[in-house]
């Protein structure tokens, strides 16, 4: 089966079914099932997106299959409240996992549609839960990387784990206890975290639980800064080979150091002429934290570095997905032995075929 005849078949299924979650892999096709249901089954719809920028990419689409877009709305989650109480023909939900939050929910209740479609590559089952609870039973579509790869969906990947040992001898790290080394930065917010659990599972309350997550965020945030070097390291040979390459990074402010006026993030001014000098090969190089992971179509990427891995099947399978676009795609994973880098390292290797994962050590 090709990728349209795909598409056609899911927007047939939508047809029959009128409820569908297309529980897709990157490279799958998922904007074309909407475009193809629209193609033969036009009417108003609603489509909603996670950031503006995924909004020209939907409007690309429609151009380049010239389907019309009259009677189309496409627009951010964030301004769903602009839509209550409105009924359509065929009703979006693009990267479906943003869909669902309480405020949004008790928008959505007011959105009455014949057909709805959710699309994404993960959903939780809470998520699927939330789009039940209001509009019904959906018909699951599943299609995962592996069976992506054998229908030649997406190319095969190259996965590569590079093990990376914390270093004891040189304090070069500055935190409240003062300088330290890279291992006991990490044992410093380590023992925090555990104590923290331990707390809450003792006296379980509102604020154990708060402080638990907030120190487990900020445990994130350490171990990401003490890959930077492992992952500049990467960056720099690949830039001497002249690849052209994503980084995902853990924080803004390691996508400055690492990436300078490259860095693209929440705080970037013009993010879309970043995605343009990219995609028109004026820069070759990308420093991201989250905002690149969904909905966006990036020219020619080779190779990709992932900086930071977290707990999230959602946010490691779309960081993946944005590699995945390339002819022989690689994809660096720096990892920390021994530390909590390794539990998170879970949503790769339960993500990605085992045959297509090789371990380094640095």
């Amino acid at each position: 089966m090709t990728r349209d005849e795909l598409q056609v078949s899911a927007a047939k299924r939508l047809y029959r079914d009128k409820r569908l979650i297309c529980q897709w892999s990157t490279g799958t096709g998922k904007t074309g099932v909407a475009l193809q249901f629209l193609k033969y089954i036009p009417g108003k719809a609603l489509i909603l997106v996670p950031e503006k920028d995924n909004i020209k990419n939907w409007y690309n689409e429609f151009e380049k299959f010239h389907i019309s877009t009259e009677g189309v709305e496409i627009a951010c989650y964030a301004s769903i409240h602009r839509f209550q109480n409105t009924n359509w023909h065929l009703l979006v939900c693009d990267e479906a996992p943003h869909a669902d939050t309480q405020l949004k929910e008790a928008y959505f209740s007011t959105i009455k549609a014949n057909y709805v479609l959710a699309l994404g590559a993960y959903l939780r089952d809470e998520e699927k839960d939330t789009l039940k609870r209001l509009y019904g039973d959906f018909t699951v579509w599943t299609i995962g990387m592996r069976s992506a790869i054998n229908a030649g969906f997406i190319p095969t990947p190259s996965v590569r784990i590079i093990h990376i040992e914390l270093d004891n001898r040189d304090r070069k790290y500055t935190s409240r206890y003062g300088r330290s080394t890279a291992l006991e930065a990490y044992s410093y917010i380590d023992k925090q975290v555990k104590d923290a659990v331990d707390a809450f599972n003792a006296h379980p309350s509102e604020w154990a639980k708060t402080t638990m997550k907030r120190l487990g965020s900020e445990r994130k945030r350490v171990l990401g800064k003490l890959k930077e070097d492992a992952v500049a390291r990467v960056c720099d040979a690949l830039r001497q080979k002249n690849k052209r390459f994503l980084c995902f990074c853990s924080t803004i402010e390691s996508a400055k150091k690492l990436g300078g006026e490259l860095a693209y993030t929440s705080q970037t001014p013009k993010s879309q002429k970043i995605l343009e000098r990219f995609n028109n090969h004026e820069i070759d190089q990308l420093y991201v934290v989250g905002k690149l992971i969904e909905g966006q179509n990036l020219n020619d990427i080779e190779c990709g570095i992932l900086g930071s891995v977290g707990g999230s099947n959602r946010i490691t399978i779309q960081s993946i997905g944005r590699i995945l676009r390339s002819n022989n795609p690689i994809i660096y994973v720096p990892v920390i032995d021994n530390t909590k880098d390794e539990s998170f390292l879970y949503t790769v290797t339960n993500n990605v075929p085992k045959e297509y994962i090789k371990h380094y050590k640095l």
